[in-house]
């Protein structure tokens, strides 16, 4: 049963991001969740100016969550700061008196990190590593004593396929996701006698503004991206709900003998042959 269930959830705050799908889907399972990013909407990616406008952010996500019936509440912090991080596990357990599964989903805006590693300053490479993979580390050692005084605990790291594979021009992001795999194994060694399970997901090419190195307003998105799902043997990009129903599973009591796993959410991959695809169901007609 998920009804006394606790989770958090950080980089909650993008109106197209996995963070918001993935608290949705906790919280449609019956989990209080507590949701989490460093600025109300987050830090936009270097494609998304513009398409937070109109998006309440995290008091519009728990606004919504809350009149679907489910429990949640937000928090402001930035994850890669010590104090934040052990502010933000401490909020969720003063309001609840638990913390039961912890989603580290917060990452570095994309921008002046994805070029050749001759033109990244330090500075930016900094950041990143900071966000993408000191944050995990801070958010886990705060939760990992209420876990393992109940018991019981789900951490559920978002990893990245380029942490898994080679990804040209995102030396710092590929570096940082390739770190969280690690963190994720060490944890999962040190932590399972306390029945605390930990797991990273690896997502490819999801639609959201992370899927486009370079736009512009002449660009078509949207016919951009079933080009390139068409790549894939699924046959489509992925969904930020992709992402959310694994981490929903991985989050659940039935997923208590996975851990120190680092799990591919990419559809199959992106095939470099050409693939067979059916012919388009008739206009009315529904696929079997």
């Amino acid at each position: 049963m998920n009804g006394d269930r606790v989770a958090l959830v950080t980089g909650c705050g993008k109106p197209d991001g996995m963070g918001q799908a993935i608290a949705r889907a906790l919280a449609g399972r019956g989990l209080a969740v507590v949701v989490t990013d460093v600025a109300p909407t987050g830090v936009s990616n270097r494609q998304q100016e513009g398409r937070s406008t109109g998006w309440g952010g995290l008091e519009a996500l728990v606004a919504e969550i809350t009149e679907a019936g489910g429990t949640a509440s937000g928090v402001l912090g930035d994850v890669a700061v010590e104090a934040d991080a052990e502010r933000m596990v401490g909020a969720a357990v003063e309001r609840h008196g638990r913390l039961d599964v912890l989603v580290n989903n917060a990452a570095a805006p994309q921008g002046p990190d994805r070029a050749d590693v001759a033109d990244i300053p330090a500075e930016v490479f900094d950041r990143v590593l900071a966000v993408n993979l000191r944050g995990p580390w801070l958010m886990s050692r705060a939760a990992v004593p209420v876990m393992r005084a109940q018991r019981w605990g789900r951490i559920v790291n978002i990893s990245s396929m380029a942490g898994l594979t080679a990804a040209p021009s995102s030396g710092p992001y590929s570096a940082s996701k390739a770190g969280v795999i690690g963190l994720t194994r060490a944890l999962a060694m040190d932590l399972g006698p306390w029945g605390i399970t930990v797991n990273a997901l690896c997502p490819g090419l999801v639609g959201t503004s992370r899927a486009f190195l370079t736009s512009g307003p002449d660009v078509d998105e949207a016919a951009v991206l079933r080009q390139r799902g068409r790549a894939i043997p699924v046959g489509r990009v992925g969904l930020p709900e992709d992402v959310a129903a694994a981490v929903a599973f991985l989050a659940s009591p039935e997923a208590g003998y996975i851990t120190a796993q680092a799990i591919p959410i990419d559809g199959g991959g992106m095939s470099p042959f050409p693939l067979r695809h059916p012919e388009p169901v008739a206009d009315g007609a529904q696929p079997r």
